[in-house]
């Protein structure tokens, strides 16, 4: 599972702007306050983006936004390009806006490309990942 390989997933099932913030919280608690985002084209991923920079600007917190990555999973089937943007974040708290489908593709690629180890924290905030006690594929 990914806990056993040392890298911390979180999963939340609330509304985007709840997750954001409890997020940031964690955060701030564990004093990581270098980041980046990464999206995938889902629905919304624009506001998500919006709205990491509200919460990042209006903060007395001296945060580090290191970027925002987008991913066109559809025409990327062998997830090359997926691997190479990745590989191109350099924060290793990456805070991850996608499906429950997406997220299964970009773990993948995370996990080919190195990413998905010990000093990786991805938390999962998207609108249709909670829910009847699913867990994330491993």
């Amino acid at each position: 599972s990914p806990q056993e390989k040392g890298s911390t997933f979180l999963q939340l099932g609330s509304s985007t702007e709840q997750q954001l913030r409890v997020i940031f919280e964690l955060l701030e608690e564990y004093d990581w306050t270098s980041f980046a985002v990464v999206t995938t084209l889902l629905p919304g991923y624009e506001d998500f983006v919006d709205y990491v920079e509200v919460l990042t600007d209006s903060s007395f917190i001296g945060w580090e936004h290191r970027g925002v990555v987008t991913l066109n999973l559809t025409d990327d089937p062998e997830g090359a390009r997926t691997r190479r943007q990745l590989r191109e974040v350099t924060a290793q708290i990456r805070l991850l806006y996608c499906s429950r489908d997406e997220a299964e593709a970009v773990f993948r690629a995370a996990r080919d490309a190195g990413l998905a180890g010990p000093g990786y924290v991805w938390f999962v905030v998207g609108t249709n990942l909670g829910g009847g006690g699913e867990r994330l594929p491993e």
